[in-house]
């Protein structure tokens, strides 16, 4: 302890009080170590609001409805050109025969290692794919990125595995946009910017291409808990199978 104190500048008479003592130090380095602990649950408690309140994470929070016009013409809140792989995420689809595969087969990919952040697109993500049948957990409209974020797995129990599934905010998406918005209104559902669960899963049709995304930290969430891969097709469109 003394040599904390002597660290801190305090010299032999204000290390020791005139008995003896080392009250001068000690109360230093005790009101130094309250006002860290202080920050420090400051910090965690502003973090776990965050991670709660985060508008990926489904809860019994009530959204604000997404606007129709917000499909075809929005504007990124949160977006800059330095956020991760930006310029690779939201391009068009390729004009190619799309590969058949599952949900399930994708939550089975080989995660890899964490793309860097100016790492272009390589192997499975040049590749266009469809899943022909799947079941949708999850939607909403995040206003940050204007991306229709969407949970699908492939069987429709609640508890099933998930993958995510991205439909950018971009001109090109506005049409199968409009069309997923619709259909889901039909079946009562309206979409928010928060995300929600669908208690009877429609089954939908998925085709995009693939995308790795970046492990997140615990306040930003990337979905729901039950999501189990850092795989997404994004970009995608999405139609409800009859």
């Amino acid at each position: 302890m003394r040599a904390w104190c002597e660290l801190l500048g305090y010299s032999d008479d204000l290390i020791h009080d005139e008995v003896g003592n080392n009250s001068g130090c000690y109360t230093a380095l005790f009101a130094m170590h309250r006002r860290s602990c202080l920050l420090g649950l400051s910090i965690l408690a502003a973090l776990l609001s965050i991670a709660c309140n985060d508008p990926a994470r489904p809860g019994k929070r009530a959204g604000k409805p997404t606007s129709p016009a917000n499909l075809c013409v929005c504007k990124p809140t949160h977006i800059t050109k330095d956020d991760w792989r930006i310029e690779f995420k939201n391009g068009s689809l390729p004009g190619t025969e799309p590969f058949d595969t599952t949900a399930a087969a994708i939550l089975q990919w080989p995660q890899g290692q964490e793309p860097g952040a100016r790492t272009a697109r390589s192997g499975r993500e040049l590749i266009l794919y469809r899943v022909q049948k799947a079941y949708l957990q999850t939607v909403f409209f995040r206003s940050s990125d204007c991306d229709l974020h969407l949970e699908i797995s492939e069987e429709a129990s609640k508890g099933a595995p998930r993958m995510i599934v991205e439909t950018p905010g971009t001109p090109e998406y506005c049409s199968p946009r409009t069309t997923l918005f619709a259909d889901l209104q039909r079946r009562g559902i309206t979409v928010t910017d928060v995300n929600q669960e669908l208690s009877q899963p429609p089954q939908v049709e998925v085709m995009g291409v693939a995308f790795r995304d970046q492990a997140h930290p615990l306040w930003f969430a990337r979905g729901s808990d039950k999501v189990a891969t850092l795989w997404e097709l994004h970009p995608a469109i999405v139609k409800i199978l009859p």
